[in-house]
């Protein structure tokens, strides 16, 4: 696949940005987004996602580094920047327009007029499911309804590239799951999306590949099956004692409490199922169950930034 977004060693400094101190929000980032995929895009606040997107955007220029969009050097041309479409996070419409205002508006920002602005609008509100509400007031409109509006206007280009910050947050599992398949289909029609998001499950859901960004640094990057590598076996017991479940712990063996005097206990690597299963004899424990599980985003997320952190430390 080509790269439709490339940075090379890119870099942002922000002179004197802290108590007259020089602030380094990214360093020699090198990263490539390809064609028709969804690129996670994560790292607590501060690592310097929002940097990096509003360089992509040519809002902001980079220390040093380069960036290539689509092919194209001068990313920042008019001619690439219809070529994108972005929907930022907490994105703020007037709400004394109807929601095929707000689209007609963004449209005409793009250059559209006429018949060619009028179909657009009508496929775009299709798209996000929004055709019913194209002419109720956005003061009307609820948050998933707000988002998806938000999406319309970031689609209205009819874009190759859409960067999305936070297209989640806040909504009800509904809203998100609608706003997913959205997401998903507009990436198997081709689109290639760079979303930047702290819903680490909805990325994991959508994501083909992941970055994680920490104090402007990339600490990891590649496909989720990848980089979800830490498995492990879980076993579901029954009756195990409070003072059982201290021992279990203290051979390395982590337990979390079920309801109805059930306890999930996780068998690391460095220890055999079998192993186990001989522990919980020894304990007079029922086994329910046993299964296989996989490490989560969530997971890999929390053991990266916290390797980044230690490291800082020492």
């Amino acid at each position: 696949m080509s790269a439709v977004i490339e940075t090379k060693n890119l870099t942002k400094v922000y002179e004197g940005g802290r108590r007259g101190q020089d602030v380094h929000a990214l360093k020699n980032l090198t990263l490539t987004v390809s064609t028709g995929e969804i690129f996670g895009y994560l790292g607590p606040n501060g690592s310097g996602k929002t940097t990096t997107i509003k360089m992509l955007l040519s809002l902001m220029f980079p220390t040093s580094g380069s960036i290539a969009i689509l092919g194209r050097k001068d990313y920042g041309a008019s001619d690439v920047k219809r070529k994108i479409g972005y929907l930022p996070e907490g994105a703020y419409y007037p709400e004394f327009l109807k929601g095929e205002e707000v689209l007609r508006y963004y449209g005409q920002l793009y250059g559209l007029h006429g018949s060619t602005l009028e179909k657009r609008i009508s496929e775009v509100l299709d798209i996000v499911g929004m055709s019913r509400a194209r002419k109720r007031l956005v003061r009307g409109y609820s948050k998933g309804m707000r988002q998806r509006i938000g999406l319309g206007q970031a689609l209205i280009s009819d874009p190759q590239i859409l960067v999305l910050d936070e297209p989640t947050t806040g909504l009800d599992p509904i809203a998100r799951k609608e706003i997913r398949d959205i997401l998903i289909r507009l990436r198997d029609e081709g689109k290639t999306l760079l979303i930047s998001s702290h819903e680490l499950l909805e990325v994991e859901l959508i994501s083909n590949r992941v970055g994680i960004l920490y104090e402007g640094d990339l600490k990891a990057m590649g496909s989720i099956t990848e980089l979800l590598t830490d498995r492990d076996v879980t076993l579901e017991v029954r009756g195990a004692s409070p003072e059982a479940l201290q021992r279990l712990t203290a051979k390395g063996i982590q337990s979390e409490s079920q309801p109805q005097g059930v306890s999930l206990l996780r068998v690391p690597n460095t220890m055999s199922v079998y192993e186990v299963l001989e522990y919980c004899k020894n304990e007079k424990i029922t086994l329910v169950s046993v299964a296989p599980r996989r490490e989560t985003l969530e997971e890999l997320f929390v053991r990266v930034v916290g390797a980044a952190q230690n490291e800082k430390k020492g």
